[in-house]
């Protein structure tokens, strides 16, 4: 889902993101975002940090940073069942 807002740069640069956009991202006062510039467009992102939960239409959403590869993870946990399942089978 894309939400669109208006703002204006003040005479110091800055921009206000909106406060439904703050909420929604879990953004304080002093946290920090990556401002990343394209050919044709300013994408700014919260910076990623320690683990954070925040509320979003009522279920409750950790934000934070993978561990490690999903890919990775997903079989190791397959061979974990696997070997759960067939025990000392030899296959």
């Amino acid at each position: 889902m894309t939400i669109k807002f208006k703002t204006k740069i003040d005479k110091f640069g800055r921009i206000v993101i909106p406060k439904k956009i703050r909420n929604d991202f879990g953004l304080k006062n002093n946290t920090e975002v990556e401002v990343e510039a394209t050919s044709d467009n300013i994408i700014v992102h919260p910076k990623p940090s320690s683990p954070f939960v925040i509320d979003k239409d009522g279920i409750l959403v950790v934000c934070s940073e993978p561990l490690e590869s999903f890919t990775d993870f997903l079989q190791k946990e397959r061979e974990d069942r696997m070997k759960r399942v067939t025990g000392d089978i030899k296959l």
